[in-house]
């Protein structure tokens, strides 16, 4: 197992190395100074790669050293040729990369690792799997995203949906107002599908997450009264959360809820708890958004320190006396009055809710009834 440039220069100095070594530097491909983008890239040669088992060694930022010691390397290195294809197909600045027989070239790629030159690409005759394209294209997305956002005034793209509580006088009032980027008009903005795949979803929520911290930031009047904002709990733990959140005043904190999904994939235990500690810390409010009635009982979710219960109704099915199903105890135990009905589609529905006991509920308009 190598350790980094200096293990892989110590290997060509003992004049121990055999096989092939492929070098990929990505420096020259739009984007790659971003993190997210430039790891997006990684991450598919690194699946590439995965087929035929070579030693890969990081070299600084932006290049990787592919070791064949006992497999072939020409698959790997058809791979990059297709890759490359691609991205010059679309007039970008493809990732690029050098070939070395070991030990002849020994010398040479020490001498190249030591000063990391740039490199040329060889003639591409490109063959790529469907779903290796997929992916591809899926990198190009992000890229695309990645640029808009870039410059985007994210005031343009934020939306409010008011959380209305009815009091015992029948009169709803508003309770709070959940802020989240519009993303039906980021799709029409960028001219591409965000919702309908969860990868580049999931790539993009937190550069989404920072922009509407920003917004916040330079907007701090919208926290003169409550108001929520959707993170990832890996967002709240980041230096960006903690900027914004230490400048604001005690009301102003006491005014942020922050919302946690419960769908998010890679939520854990420790990384909720995290999250809520750092919140608490800071005196905000904290809420678990998209639970369903499916969600039976509370798994990990620390409910002691939790202000609110976000349920999402859709398609709740009613019976003939337009009743839901009952709640599961566990909520029922948290308090009726914390949990909030997201977006209630009809009257039939609201009514629903008001008979579970819910008093709180997400929707555009004041509810009538």
């Amino acid at each position: 197992m190598l350790t980094g440039t200096a293990g892989l220069l110590r290997l060509l100095g003992e004049g121990n190395s055999r096989g092939t070594a492929v070098v990929v530097d990505l420096a020259e491909v739009p984007y790659a100074e971003n993190p997210l983008f430039r790891q997006s890239i990684v991450h598919l040669l690194d699946s590439f790669a995965a087929q035929f088992q070579p030693e890969v060694v990081d070299v600084g930022r932006y290049t990787q050293v592919f070791l064949f010691e006992t497999t072939n390397a020409h698959p790997f290195i058809n791979k990059l040729k297709a890759v490359a294809a691609d991205f010059a197909e679309q007039h970008m600045g493809a990732p690029r990369f050098t070939i070395h027989h070991l030990p002849h070239d020994a010398s040479r790629l020490a001498a190249l690792l030591k000063r990391v030159a740039p490199m040329t690409v060889e003639e591409p005759p490109p063959t790529l799997s469907a779903a290796e394209q997929q992916q591809l294209a899926a990198v190009h997305k992000l890229a695309v995203y990645e640029q808009v956002l870039g410059g985007a005034d994210v005031s343009a793209l934020v939306r409010e949906s008011p959380v209305w509580r009815r009091g015992r006088d029948g009169r709803w009032e508003l309770e709070f107002a959940e802020v989240t980027v519009a993303l039906d008009h980021l799709e029409r903005a960028v001219g591409t599908p965000l919702r309908r795949d969860p990868w580049l979803l999931q790539q993009i929520t937190p550069v989404l997450d920072r922009r509407v911290i920003r917004h916040f930031q330079h907007e701090p009047s919208r926290l003169a009264t409550p108001h929520s904002l959707n993170l990832q709990w890996r967002s709240v733990l980041g230096p960006v959360f903690l900027e914004f959140v230490r400048d604001l005043t005690y009301d102003q904190r006491r005014n942020m809820i922050v919302e946690i999904s419960a769908l998010d994939a890679d939520l854990t235990a420790d990384g909720l708890a995290d999250a809520v500690d750092t919140l608490r810390l800071w005196d905000c409010r904290v809420a678990i958004d998209h639970l369903s009635l499916r969600h039976t009982d509370p798994g990990y979710l620390p409910l002691n320190a939790l202000d609110y219960l976000k349920l999402d109704i859709g398609g709740l099915p009613l019976d003939a006396d337009g009743a839901a199903p009952p709640l599961p105890g566990w909520m029922v135990a948290f308090g009726v009055d914390r949990i909030v009905a997201i977006h209630p589609r009809s009257n039939e529905a609201l009514r629903a809710c008001l008979m579970l006991g819910l008093g709180l509920v997400e929707q555009r308009d004041r509810p009538v009834g």
